[in-house]
């Protein structure tokens, strides 16, 4: 069992920040997942509404079609076992996952980054990770991707058909003692890279080569999965190991200089772990329920059904 350490105060659980919840998590509308699909974690969309969803425990690439129909895009493999994070390069065709060994079940497996076909599943690469742990991912628009590396406190980039990981960035804010730090990232249309630390609950903006702190009125309690929507703001989820408050917030204007407002736009999930956002202002949201494998005593709320939940975001 792995259990996650958390130093986040009790002040900061408590404190929203800057609004009220607007909508409780039981009225949201969620999407079930198929049978089969456990603890969802990596999501992306294609252009025409399809679904890809990845799984934190076992590999394989779920996809729903825009009429709700689901299937297999991959089936996993030896060395795709994991899909913490799905990102879909829309241009190229090419579905990006990471597949982290989050909770081994023996000897932990070498983390990798894979590239799947999106249309046939089709792997065109599989690239490990020797060193390190293989959290999230962006898209560049050259076809590059980012991949934040979660025990060293690094920013990576990965090349189409790339065998060997370029670091961009290593900073010690990037890391934690409990060995989770780098997680969520998201890229902005000007570039501008926003980076959450699972574990201090900080969120950095990595832009013209220097890495800056976001000036937030509180931590965010285990920062995950995080998106820039069309209008600009950045879409966040936090994951909330230790209250079991999982949100998703919207921080406007992130990288206009002082301190930035939190706004909760939906509250109470169950340890939501990854996002996208459409162009119409849904996000779509993995809502994991893997909590009960990561704190003391929660050992037998086993969830009977996963889902995806639907988060309007005007």
């Amino acid at each position: 069992m792995i259990k996650m350490l958390t130093s986040l105060t009790c002040a900061m659980l408590l404190t929203v920040g800057a609004a009220n919840a607007n909508t409780a998590s039981d009225r949201l509308e969620r999407i079930a997942l198929p049978e089969g699909g456990v603890y969802p974690n990596g999501i992306t969309h294609a252009n025409d509404g399809t679904l890809y969803i990845g799984q934190i425990t076992q590999g394989g690439v779920l996809r729903r079609s825009p009429d709700g129909e689901w299937s297999k895009l991959h089936e996993g493999a030896p060395d795709i076992f994991a899909g913490t994070s799905l990102r879909l390069d829309r241009e190229r065709n090419v579905l990006w996952g990471a597949s982290p060994d989050f909770l081994p079940a023996g000897k932990p497996r070498t983390p990798r980054i894979f590239a799947l076909d999106a249309n046939t599943g089709e792997v065109l690469q599989t690239t490990p990770l020797t060193v390190g742990f293989t959290n999230d991912i962006a898209v560049e628009p050259e076809g590059s991707i980012l991949i934040t590396e979660s025990n060293g406190g690094r920013l990576l980039r990965l090349a189409p058909g790339g065998t060997e990981f370029e670091t961009v960035l290593q900073d010690d804010r990037l890391t934690h003692e409990s060995g989770i730090g780098a997680g969520g990232i998201a890229r902005a249309e000007n570039g501008t890279v926003a980076i959450g630390n699972f574990s201090s609950g900080q969120i950095y903006l990595y832009e013209n080569s220097n890495l800056r702190q976001l000036d937030l009125p509180r931590p965010i309690e285990n920062p995950d999965g995080m998106r820039f929507a069309p209008d600009g703001s950045l879409i966040l989820l936090e994951s909330a190991v230790q209250s079991g408050n999982g949100r998703v917030l919207r921080i406007a204007d992130p990288v206009v200089a002082g301190q930035r407002k939190i706004e909760v736009i939906a509250e109470g999930l169950n340890s939501p772990v990854n996002l996208t956002v459409a162009g119409d202002g849904i996000a779509y949201v993995t809502e994991s329920h893997i909590r009960h494998r990561m704190v003391d005593g929660l050992e037998d709320q086993s969830p009977g059904s996963f889902h995806i939940v639907i988060v309007p975001l005007n």
